[in-house]
């Protein structure tokens, strides 16, 4: 099967400090500019290549499990559309262009990062966050004074990076029509041929 449209996507992820139970992006803070500038490569690294058109934009905003559900889910909300607004200011994107959804808390990421470790207690602790049948915020009680020691530590080492933006940059580049143009694609960035246009050439 032929790849009519040559779909590509760029992907990662943002580590932006927000102040305490603040949606507010301050370029700034901590170690923002640097984060928020590896949004704006990934964008630019496609932007002002005549071949490419971008398709969409997406970014996904994680609160950590710390506090109360209801008001990680605010904060995962309103960061993530803070950062909407912060890549909207940089680029006159169409509407519809960018995408965003978010979770309240980065549960999978704790369960990951949990499984990897040499952590005290480790199965117990495994089995207590990835018991579904508790609400979040019993489960984030219970890891807390069940294991005491170790939520501490987690917490301080682990929770900042569960507060996380993805983010992903999906575009088509244009078909190479004739074998001259597709040598010379070849030769400066072989990525964006297609396998037709490979074997074409």
């Amino acid at each position: 099967e032929a790849e009519i449209t040559k779909t590509r996507s760029l992907s990662g992820a943002a580590f932006i400090d927000f102040p305490v139970d603040q949606p507010v992006i301050y370029r700034g803070y901590r170690r923002n500019a640097a984060e928020l500038g590896k949004i704006k490569a990934t964008i630019d690294s496609v932007r002002y290549d005549k071949d490419i058109s971008i398709v969409s934009v997406w970014l996904k905003g994680y609160a950590s499990p710390e506090g109360p559900y209801a008001n990680n889910e605010r904060l995962a909300k309103g960061r993530t559309e803070a950062l909407v607004d912060y890549v909207r200011n940089l680029y006159s994107f169409p509407a519809g262009l960018m995408t965003t959804s978010w979770e309240a808390e980065d549960w999978q990421g704790l369960v990951d990062y949990v499984k990897k470790s040499t952590l005290a207690d480790r199965d117990d602790i495994l089995a207590l966050i990835t018991d579904n049948s508790l609400a979040p915020d019993a489960r984030e009680w219970r890891l807390k004074s069940r294991f005491p020691e170790q939520y501490a530590f987690l917490l301080k080492e682990v929770y900042p990076a569960l507060r996380h933006s993805d983010y992903a940059v999906n575009y088509n580049i244009r078909n190479y029509t004739t074998v001259e143009e597709i040598a010379a694609v070849m030769a400066s960035a072989p990525q964006k041929l297609s396998l037709e246009e490979l074997f074409r050439l």
